[in-house]
Formats: C-alpha cells, sequence, structure tokens
C-alpha cells in the first residue's frame, strides 16, 4: 500500500474524520461565492484594460452568475448519479483550470468565456456541498458541520470585494482570477485524501429535462439580472421572463411523467422541504438586498470609499463565523421551526433598524442595524438548511442541496435587481445623497422577512 492510500486510510478512519471532512468541503463551499463577488470591484480597472466600456465589462460578472445559477439542479442529479465527490472534484479541476484561462485571457470576449468554463466549475462545487456534508457527518452533529458552511457562504459572499479591492490595490488584476489556482489543486488534493467515496447508483438521467431546467432558469436569472437597466415592463425583460415560465412549465409536466427525473418533484411533497427552501428563498433576497445597498448608499451618503463602504460589512461576515457554529449544534438539539422564526424576526428587526436611519447616519448607527441582521441570519440559516437537508431522502440529497443553493442564487439576482431598480427609482433631487431612498425597500424586507418567519413557524 502506498504512502497516499496509508494517509487516506488513516485520515478516513480517524475519530475526527468529519472535521477533517468539513474542512476539506468548506474550501468548495466558500469558492464558489467568493468568486462570484471578487471581480465585483475590478470591472472598471477590467474594462480600461481591454479598452471596452463597464457595462460590456459587467458580463464577466453576468456569465458567472448566469451559469452557475442555472446549472445547480443539474448538476446536483449527476452528483446523486455518479457520486458527489467524484462531481465535487471534477468541478475543482474545472474551476481551477478556468481560473489559470480567465488569467491568461488576451481579451475581453476570452475572459467572458472563461468565466462560463469556469462557472461550471462552480456550480459543481455548489451543488455537491451540503450533500457531501450530510454524508459525512452523523446526525447529531449535522447541524453544527452545516451551520460552518453556511458560515463559509457568508464568508465567500462578504469577504469577495474586500479582498479583490485589496488584490488590486497591491498588483495586477489577474490575479483574482490566478489565486484560485494553488487553492484548487491544494482542495483536490485534500478532497482525494480525506472524503469517502461515494458509490455510483444505476439509475437513469433525463436530458430532455436537463435542458429545459437549464433554459428555464438561465432565462429567468437573465430576465432579474438585467431587468434594472431594460426597465421591468420592456419587451426583453418579459420576453426571457415568458421563456422561462414556458420551459420551465414544460420541465415540470415532464418530469412529473419520467421515470428517472432530474429533480424529483415528490420533494416537495415534504412541507419541510417546500416551506423552509420558499423561506430560504426569500431570505437570500433580503440578504442580497442589503448587501448591495448598505455599500451604496454609504458611498453616497457618507462619501465612504469603496473599501470603506465594503468594511461596514464586516459585522455580517463576523457574526455568521462566530455564531454559524453555535446556531448549527443549536439546531441539533432544538426544533428548526423555532429557531429560525426567531432568526428571520431578528432578521426583520434590523431591516426596520435600517429603514428608520436617518437620512445622514453615522457609521455606528449602520453597524448597530446590521450586528441585528447578521445575528437574525446566522440563527435563520443554519437550522433552516439543516431541515432542508435532513427531510431529503439520501438517494436525492444532491437534488436537495440542488435545489437550496439554487433557491440562494436566484434569490441573490432578484433582490440586487429589486433593491437596484427601487433605489434608482427614488434617488433622484435633493434626497440622492442621502439614505433615505433606501429606507422603503428595506421596509419592504421587513414585511418580507416577517412572511418568512411565518412560513418557517408553520412549516412543521
Amino acid at each position: 500500500m502506498s504512502s497516499f492510500r496509508r494517509l487516506a486510510t488513516a485520515v478516513r478512519g480517524s475519530k475526527r474524520y468529519s472535521r477533517y471532512a468539513v474542512g476539506t468541503i468548506m474550501l468548495g463551499t466558500i469558492m464558489g461565492p467568493l468568486d462570484g463577488s471578487i471581480a465585483n470591484v475590478a470591472m472598471p480597472t477590467i474594462a480600461r484594460f481591454y479598452h471596452r466600456g463597464v457595462d460590456e465589462a459587467e458580463w464577466v460578472l453576468l456569465a458567472y452568475m448566469l451559469v452557475t445559477a442555472s446549472t445547480l439542479v443539474l448538476f446536483g442529479r449527476i452528483g446523486d448519479i455518479y457520486g458527489h465527490k467524484r462531481v465535487y472534484q471534477v468541478g475543482f479541476g474545472i474551476f481551477g483550470l478556468g481560473s489559470l484561462l480567465c488569467a491568461l485571457s488576451p481579451s475581453l470576449e476570452a475572459l467572458i468565456a472563461m468565466r462560463v468554463f469556469q462557472a461550471i466549475g462552480a456550480a459543481m462545487l455548489v451543488a455537491c456541498t451540503q450533500a457531501l456534508i450530510v454524508e459525512s457527518v452523523a446526525p447529531e452533529r449535522r447541524g453544527r458541520a452545516i451551520g460552518l458552511n453556511g458560515a463559509a457562504v457568508a464568508v465567500g459572499l462578504t469577504a469577495g470585494p474586500i479582498l479583490g479591492g485589496a488584490i488590486i490595490a497591491l498588483g495586477d488584476w489577474r490575479w483574482i482570477f490566478a489565486i484560485n489556482v494553488p487553492i484548487s489543486l491544494l482542495a483536490l488534493l485534500a478532497a482525494s485524501i480525506v472524503l469517502k467515496p461515494t458509490a455510483p447508483r444505476r439509475e437513469g438521467f433525463d436530458p430532455v429535462g436537463a435542458l429545459l431546467s437549464i433554459v428555464g432558469l438561465f432565462a429567468l436569472s437573465l430576465a432579474l439580472s438585467r431587468a434594472h437597466r431594460w426597465g421591468w415592463v420592456s419587451a426583453a425583460t418579459l420576453g426571457w421572463i415568458a421563456l422561462s415560465f414556458f420551459a420551465l412549465s414544460l420541465f415540470i409536466f415532464i418530469e412529473r411523467r419520467v421515470s428517472a427525473p432530474t429533480f424529483d418533484l415528490t420533494l416537495f411533497r415534504s412541507r419541510i422541504f417546500a416551506f423552509s427552501t420558499v423561506a430560504a428563498f426569500c431570505y437570500f433576497i433580503a440578504q442580497s438586498g442589503i448587501v448591495f445597498l448598505v455599500p451604496l448608499t454609504a458611498q453616497l451618503a457618507l462619501h465612504a470609499t469603496p473599501l470603506q463602504a465594503g468594511l461596514l460589512l464586516v459585522p455580517l461576515t463576523a457574526l455568521n463565523v462566530a455564531l454559524a457554529p453555535t446556531a448549527g449544534a443549536l439546531s441539533d438539539r432544538l426544533p428548526a421551526r423555532y429557531l429560525s422564526t426567531a432568526g428571520a424576526g431578528l432578521v426583520a428587526v434590523g431591516t426596520l433598524l435600517l429603514a428608520h436611519l436617518p437620512a445622514l447616519p453615522t457609521t455606528l448607527e449602520i453597524v448597530l442595524a446590521l450586528i441585528a441582521t447578521g445575528i437574525g441570519t446566522t440563527i435563520f440559516s443554519q437550522p433552516n438548511n439543516n431541515a432542508i437537508m435532513s427531510s431529503a431522502p439520501h438517494e436525492r440529497r444532491g437534488i436537495a442541496a440542488g435545489t437550496l443553493a439554487t433557491a440562494r442564487t436566484t434569490g441573490q439576482l432578484l433582490g440586487v435587481a429589486t433593491a437596484g431598480a427601487y433605489y434608482f427609482a427614488h434617488s433622484s433631487g435633493a434626497l440622492a445623497d442621502t439614505f433615505a431612498p433606501a429606507s422603503g425597500y428595506f421596509a419592504l424586507l421587513t414585511f418580507a422577512m416577517i412572511g418568512v418567519a411565518i412560513l418557517s413557524y408553520v412549516r412543521e
């Protein structure tokens, strides 16, 4: 037996195996959302480098988000069939190679194409992480592990712009992508040693359903991400929404009649799974709306620099890291309905505080509102994620993980789109350089989170 196999056998047989596995899986968890947000601050730099407009460079972000959001369910299903570890490893390989090709892209068009390739790998990672955790951790410790995984998502989303800004300030923007290459190699090695293989299942595959799910989710994501520019009632927005409705309706019709569906609709017969998924979708709308609007209004109202505005989100990241393990552990002992209801209620308190900020608030007033929001997001999301994954049958956990990830990405797209549309519609005249235009949107999020609290309570 080689030294590599002996090491793998020792790690997989260790009493601390679940800790090693969760640490390995979290590398994939954090890289997907991190790379989705790290390039945000680089758009002007990339546009200048290629002598193009920022509107054109924005497709570097959109291509990544659209492909990731539209393929998560597909890769969750593929993970159920061929093994989640195998899909996870292939995903990291594609992600690392795509990152290298992004860094070497000779033109903007090539960079956008390589971001599509990179996003395929990211979707494979994200679609399998929750399922791998459920397979690697005993039920009595699963909540804590899912809590840590959720914290990694939050860290990736909020730390991306800060890290991207630091890289641009210190060196070449290409390192935003090149830095992923050694991380991917390390993650591939760790996954090969640590994670136990998952036996493939002899199940069929539905290519028509897979294609329809990609078309439907892509069309919906594109409409949500561009509606603020095209107009919510423009022909382009309504056309893509109509295509999405048609494709997803046909997808549901077919999935109910094939023997091996891409997406098992019977999962939604579970009240816990259905209500928890809808609650997660609404929660991510609120989360992304906050993450989008707070830095934007801080720059306009407080004249903060992009880095200073991004640092305002540190309370959200820090609280997720600090409280996620505790919230997850509590979900192993207490009913998720009570924890998620309390968490959603706290987020509602936070958004209400944001809605009542003065026109020119102090940094302390903003941070206090975000502390309430950060505590609430941690208490809500980890037990809710645990409820979704625990309510799914073992052989459908990949689909459940893909569904949760899709709810997150589409919710985030809708949150950014609606927040931007509302803000710019109310930011004219004397109110343009104040927090006032965002107040109404935060008030709407308060009502949305009250609805999430109700859903969380009545799901069991």
